[in-house]
């Protein structure tokens, strides 16, 4: 893969609310959920278990609740695994994703910022020498 990038979503539009569908690019598998609260991906994305409805949160955060499963959020654990839906909440940093600027506050319009991201490597230990 070039750069060293993970797979890239795609962010489908359901109605013209809030209401997205989020696909691999690669794979064309959607992110759903099932209803014991698990992500899974699934080819055909056409059910509620794959449709969620993004939330401006009070922190300008964005959180994406299960449109099926009310009160239930995609999230993810520090390491990258997906957090049953169950064991959500708002107000939970696993469930919290791009920030959003207010446009009341003066602030321009500022373009997402891409990183790369790779796995954790331990730091090189410094010995003495003598």
């Amino acid at each position: 893969m070039d750069g060293g990038v993970g797979s890239l979503l795609v962010v489908e539009t359901d109605t013209f609310g809030s209401h997205v569908r989020i696909k691999g690019k690669e794979t064309g598998h959607y992110i759903c959920m099932s209803k014991r609260g698990k992500i899974l991906g699934k080819l055909n994305g056409k059910s509620r278990e794959c449709v969620f409805v993004e939330e401006v949160l009070e922190n300008n955060y964005t959180a994406l609740m299960s449109a099926k499963y009310k009160g239930w959020y995609l999230g993810f654990t520090r390491k990258g695994r997906p957090r049953k839906g169950s064991k959500t909440e708002q107000n939970q940093r696993e469930v919290h994703f791009m920030k959003r600027h207010p446009k009341d506050k003066g602030e321009h319009h500022r373009p997402f910022k891409y990183t790369t991201v790779t796995k954790r490597t331990k730091r090189a230990r410094h010995h003495k020498t003598s």
